[in-house]
């Protein structure tokens, strides 16, 4: 699933912080990033001042329940 645009990024993931499994930002070239670690975090969020590198990645779900915590920022 894809990021919508002009999310409220702190908003975000904080709501990350709520999912029972982990959160994954997938980039095109197939890095990962585990949104509920910190430094992920840090990381997402300096890819976040670039909506382009954002809204072409993906995010995945470890526990198919977490994706209704974060439907609101999510593209299908």
């Amino acid at each position: 699933m894809r990021i919508k645009t002009n999310i409220d990024v702190v908003y975000f993931l904080r709501q990350i912080q709520k999912c029972c499994g982990e959160v994954l930002f997938e980039t095109p070239e197939g890095d990962r990033l585990a949104l509920k670690s910190t430094l992920s975090q840090y990381i997402f969020c300096t890819l976040a001042s670039n909506a382009e590198l954002i809204q072409s990645g993906t995010i995945r779900f470890e526990q198919d329940e977490d994706k209704m915590l974060l439907e609101d920022f999510l593209d299908d």
